[in-house]
C-alpha cells in the first residue's frame, strides 16, 4: 500500500509539475513574442521615419513571424520546446548582429538579450540546452575583442525609442521570472502537501492495521488457548484430531496476521534487529526438533548438520529473527515435498577470533521451480504459479519476508531449483562470538518438579468475555482463585480493598485502559499496593509496545495470544522471586 501511495504522489507530483511547467513556458514564450511584435514595431517605425524605409523588411519579418508562432503554439501547445530552440537561436542571432555592429556593440540591449537566453533555455528546455546556449551567447562580447568581421545596416534607436526598447525588455525579464518562481514555489508548496498525506496515509495504514492486529488476536487467544486447554482433557483420538486441525487453523490464521504486520514494519522501517547472546546450536536444535515432527507426519526424514566450529559458542545477534528466516525455508520446503527428505545444514565460511561466517542451507527434494519461476518468489504475495495456491495454499508472503530478514543481516539469499527434483535455498551471515559468557549446556537439563501455583493472589484485567473464560479454565486447572476487573477503575477499586502478588492487566480496556490504571496504582500511598507486579497481556504488535510498558511502570508483558507454559513459568518467577519488582 505504501508503495502504491508513494507512486500515485510520484504521479501527482509529476503532473502538477509538468503542467505548470507547461503553462509557465507557454506565457513565456508568448510573452517574448509579443514582446518581439512591439520591438519590431519599434524598429518598423524608426526605419520609416528616421531611415527612408531601411531596414523595415527585417522588422517586418520580425512581427509577422512572431504572431504566426504565437497562432501555431495556441494550436500545437506541445511544441512549446522547439519553439523556444527557435526564439533562443534567434535571439542569439540577434545578439551577435548587435555585438558586432560597430554603431550599437554590446550595449545594454545585447546584454538584457543575453539574460533573456538565459532564462529561456535553463527554464524552457533545462539544463544541458541553458548551459550550451548560454555559453554560446555569452561569448559574444569576448569574440568581438578578437573577429575583426564586422555587420552594417543596424543603426541604433533614436533616445525615446532606445528607452522604450529596453523597458520592453525588462519587463520581459521581470514577468518571466515572476512565472517561474511561482511555478517553483507552488510546486514546493504542493510536494510538502503531498509529503504531509503521505505521512498521514502511512500512519493511518500502520494505525489500521495495529487496530485490526489487536481485534484479531485478542479472540485468537482464546481460541488457541481453550484448544490447548481441551486437547489435555481429552483422550479420544478423533477428538484430538478435531482440536489438532481446530488448533492448527487458528495458529495458521495467526502466523498470516504476523506476516503482514512484519511486512508492513519493513516496509515503514519499523523493525531493527536485536543484539543477544544465543547459542547457535542450541537454536538449530530447537528448529529441528520443532520442524522434525512436521516432517514425520508426511512421512518425511528431516536431517540436521551442524558445523564442529559452531559447537559449544556462544554469538551475538537476533535469534528471534534468525530463526524466523529458518522456520519459513523449512516450513516451505515441509510443505513443497512429497516424499523424500528436507535438510537443514550449516558451512563455516570465514572465521577469525572474533566473527564466523556461517553458511546456511535449506534442501530439499520436492516439487522444485522452474527458471521463470524462480525471479518471482522473494516477491510479496507471490507464489510459483496459481496451481501451487490452490494445491499447497499459503499467501506468499514467507520468502518476501525471509529475503528483507536476510538484508537486514547484511546478506543475500539466494534459490537454486529444478522441477521435480528439489529445491535448495542458502544465505550466509557473520556473527560476532560472544566471548564473554560461556556456552549454554548441551546435555538435558534435569526435570523440575511443576511449582504449585495455589497460594498465589491474582487480579486479572479483562474485557473480552472470551478471554475471560478461557483465563477462568487455566486458573481452574492451576488451582489459582482470582479476582476479575473489566476496566481499569475496577481495578483500582479491587486493589483497594484486597492484596494481590500479581496483576494481569490488559492495555485495551473501557473506562481505563491499562496504562492509566497501572500509573494510578504506582501513585498509591500505600507501598505494598503501589509496587504490585503487573503483568501486560496485549494483542497489540506495535514496536512502542515495550517502550509503553516500561514507561508506564509495569514490569513485564505477555503478547497475545500466548502459550499456556509462557504464562505459567512467569507466575512460577514471581513464586520463587517475589521480592522482584
Amino acid at each position: 500500500m505504501k508503495k502504491k501511495i508513494f507512486r500515485r504522489y510520484k504521479y501527482m507530483s509529476s503532473a502538477l509539475s509538468d503542467t505548470s511547467l507547461l503553462s509557465a513556458q507557454l506565457r513565456l514564450f508568448t510573452l517574448m513574442l509579443c514582446a518581439n511584435i512591439i520591438k519590431g514595431g519599434l524598429y518598423l517605425y524608426d526605419a520609416v521615419i528616421n531611415h527612408a524605409n531601411n531596414g523595415s523588411g527585417r522588422a517586418i519579418r520580425l512581427m509577422v513571424s512572431s504572431a504566426l508562432i504565437i497562432l501555431l503554439l495556441r494550436k500545437f501547445p506541445r511544441i512549446v520546446p522547439w519553439g523556444i530552440h527557435y526564439a533562443v537561436i534567434a535571439t542569439i542571432a540577434h545578439v551577435y548582429y548587435r555585438v558586432f555592429t560597430p554603431s550599437v556593440g554590446p550595449d545594454i540591449v545585447a546584454m538584457q538579450a543575453i539574460f533573456m537566453v538565459i532564462l529561456s533555455s535553463f527554464f524552457g528546455l533545462g539544463k544541458k540546452w541553458g548551459t550550451f546556449y548560454t555559453l554560446i551567447s555569452a561569448a559574444s562580447v569576448i569574440l568581438v575583442h578578437y573577429i575583426p568581421s564586422k555587420f552594417a545596416g543596424l543603426q541604433p534607436l533614436p533616445q525615446n525609442l532606445s528607452d522604450l526598447y529596453i523597458s520592453v525588455n525588462w519587463l520581459v525579464i521581470l514577468l518571466s521570472c515572476f512565472y517561474f518562481y511561482g511555478v517553483l514555489y507552488e510546486n514546493m508548496r504542493a510536494s510538502k502537501l503531498l509529503n504531509v498525506q503521505l505521512a498521514e496515509a502511512a500512519d493511518a495504514k500502520s494505525n489500521f492495521l495495529s487496530t485490526m492486529s489487536h481485534e484479531l488476536r485478542t479472540p485468537l487467544n482464546s481460541v488457541i488457548g481453550i484448544a490447548g486447554l481441551l486437547k489435555s482433557d481429552y483422550t479420544n483420538v478423533q477428538q484430538r484430531e478435531q482440536l489438532d486441525v481446530l488448533k492448527f487453523s487458528a495458529e495458521s490464521l495467526l502466523t498470516l496476521i504476523n506476516n503482514i504486520l512484519d511486512i508492513n514494519k519493513m516496509q515503514s522501517g519499523k523493525l531493527e534487529l536485536e543484539s543477544t547472546s544465543f547459542s547457535l546450536e542450541l537454536l538449530l536444535n530447537g528448529i529441528a526438533k520443532g520442524m522434525e515432527f512436521n516432517a514425520q507426519e508426511k512421512g518425511l526424514k528431516f536431517n540436521l548438520s551442524v558445523n564442529n566450529q559452531i559447537k559449544g559458542k556462544n554469538f551475538i545477534s537476533d535469534p528471534t529473527r534468525l530463526s524466523q528466516v529458518l522456520y519459513n525455508l523449512i516450513g516451505n520446503a515441509v510443505k513443497f515435498t512429497e516424499h523424500g527428505e528436507v535438510t537443514l545444514s550449516t558451512e563455516v565460511e570465514q572465521s577469525d577470533a572474533s566473527y564466523i561466517t556461517v553458511r546456511f542451507n535449506v534442501t530439499d527434494t520436492g516439487i522444485g521451480i522452474s527458471d521463470d519461476q524462480l525471479k518471482l518468489v522473494f516477491e510479496p504475495f507471490q507464489q510459483a504459479t496459481a496451481s501451487t495456491t490452490r494445491k499447497f495454499g499459503g499467501t506468499g508472503l514467507g520468502l518476501a519476508i525471509v529475503k528483507q530478514l536476510v538484508e537486514m543481516f547484511g546478506s543475500q539469499i539466494w534459490a537454486e531449483s529444478q522441477l521435480g527434483k528439489g529445491t535448495k535455498f542458502h544465505f550466509s551471515i557473520r556473527l560476532q562470538l560472544d566471548k564473554q559468557k560461556l556456552p549454554d549446556t548441551q546435555g538435558s537439563a534435569p526435570e523440575v518438579a511443576e511449582i504449585s501455583l495455589s497460594s498465589l493472589r491474582i487480579l486479572l484485567a479483562e474485557d473480552n468475555m472470551m478471554n475471560i473464560y478461557f483465563m477462568k479454565q487455566l486458573f481452574k486447572r492451576w488451582n489459582i482463585s482470582a479476582d476479575i476487573a473489566e476496566n481499569g477503575a475496577e481495578v483500582l477499586d479491587l486493589l483497594a480493598t484486597n492484596d494481590y502478588d500479581v496483576v494481569l492487566m490488559d492495555m485495551h480496556m473501557p473506562v481505563m485502559d491499562g496504562v492509566q490504571a497501572t500509573q494510578e496504582i504506582r501513585k498509591l500511598t500505600n507501598p505494598l499496593k503501589a509496587t504490585v507486579y503487573i503483568i501486560a497481556l496485549t494483542a497489540s504488535v506495535s514496536d512502542q509496545v515495550q517502550k509503553r510498558v516500561i514507561s508506564a511502570g509495569m514490569n513485564d508483558y505477555l503478547q497475545k495470544p500466548f502459550q499456556l507454559e509462557e504464562l505459567r513459568i512467569k507466575l512460577e518467577q514471581r513464586l520463587v522471586t517475589p521480592e522482584i519488582t
